[in-house]
């Protein structure tokens, strides 16, 4: 196949555009001009993409990174199917003010990687960092005030991978990087290829934000902008309550969340990751009261980085009722996506380039 084509399910990740040269975004989407992805690429693209048909090899038992993964038959039947293998789940919130202030849900995650940087831990993190009309695009911050810069939720996608290949082309040798499930998947499927020319050893940490969807950027301004609110003015975003609000410096203009899904990506449909099920600790506000973090602490990495970074954060265990919240939401997503995803599967199969990798395990 000849010509200029996108992938119509590409999650924006960025694992392609950093690891293959000669393939690009063109709005949020990954491009390819010189032919399919799959045969320019002699497949190479295929194996590591998180919505490619390659099974993921994180459960041969030798994989550095993780002990246990979401698809292994080490992890119990519950785990598997709705939160993944965890070790432990706490609420946190940033012990400094002007952190909560600046951070998402009391500055949690923020707080950890400010210390987790201070104390050398990591000497560099891909975070998410804004323009002015609000597309996310991947930086990498090596001080606290720079972590700063990527505090905030900004509800559409960001190709966090790019980050992780810019921060390993600096030199970087203890690197975190905080995304959506979809990027921390590419990551641990990048890793599973044991390719030491990568240079994947040096991500330390990957810290998985809960998601239950992103918005293409073009399709989020159009729809603001109908609504009389230039994005350009927008001070930050959040959702609580169904209601989707957008603050500027004139107040609150909250819509119901319902309204948006036109601008939901393609991708987002095909997911049933809400809670990043591998990444190191997975964050988010569910399932903790306002204000605060629920930190999904997975493996060992995930436990160091949390205990380096206790001195910078206020920590409580989450009960089973805030559990129980997070189990609902997970699962809500794959039922909902569960449709979606098996339509796509058929539809990629007839051109035997199915973008997503999908296993029913017996009894599900």
């Amino acid at each position: 196949m000849t010509g200029v084509r996108s992938f119509p399910v590409c999650c924006y990740c960025g694992a392609c555009a950093a690891f293959i040269p000669f393939e690009k975004y063109r709005e949020e989407e990954v491009v390819f001009d010189k032919g399919c992805g799959g045969t320019a690429s002699k497949g190479f693209c295929f194996s590591f993409c998180p919505r490619s048909f390659a099974a993921c090899r994180l459960c041969e038992g030798d994989c550095p990174k993780m002990e246990v993964c979401d698809f292994s038959p080490r992890a119990s039947s519950l785990e598997r199917r709705i939160l993944g293998h965890y070790k432990e789940i706490i609420s946190a919130r940033a012990r400094e003010e002007s952190v909560r202030g600046a951070g998402q849900d009391g500055g949690a995650v923020t707080a950890m990687l400010c210390e987790a940087l201070e104390k050398g831990f990591i000497d560099a993190a891909v975070v998410a960092v804004r323009t002015e009309d609000w597309k996310a695009e991947p930086f990498v911050a090596t001080t606290p005030e720079e972590v700063l810069r990527g505090a905030g939720s900004k509800y559409t996608a960001c190709p966090s991978v790019l980050g992780v290949w810019e921060a390993i082309d600096r030199g970087y040798e203890n690197i975190a990087m905080v995304g959506t499930g979809c990027s921390v998947e590419a990551v641990r499927r990048l890793q599973a290829l044991h390719d030491p020319a990568l240079e994947l050893d040096r991500v330390k940490v990957l810290i998985g934000l809960f998601c239950t969807e992103a918005f293409r950027h073009r399709d989020l301004v159009a729809f603001l902008a109908e609504r009389g609110i230039d994005v350009k003015e927008v001070r930050r975003f959040y959702v609580a309550k169904g209601k989707f609000t957008a603050v500027t410096k004139d107040g609150e203009y909250s819509i119901p969340a319902k309204e948006l899904e036109p601008c939901v990506r393609d991708t987002c449909k095909i997911c049933d990751d809400f809670a990043a099920r591998l990444a190191d600790v997975s964050a988010g506000s569910s399932g903790s009261p306002d204000g605060c973090t629920s930190l999904i602490i997975r493996t060992k990495a995930g436990e160091e980085f949390v205990s380096v970074s206790r001195g910078a954060i206020e920590t409580e265990k989450l009960d089973d009722v805030g559990i129980k919240r997070i189990e609902r939401l997970a699962f809500n997503k794959k039922m909902r996506n569960y449709g979606m995803m098996m339509d796509q599967m058929g539809i990629c199969s007839a051109c035997l380039t199915n973008p997503y990798f999908f296993t029913l395990q017996a009894g599900d």
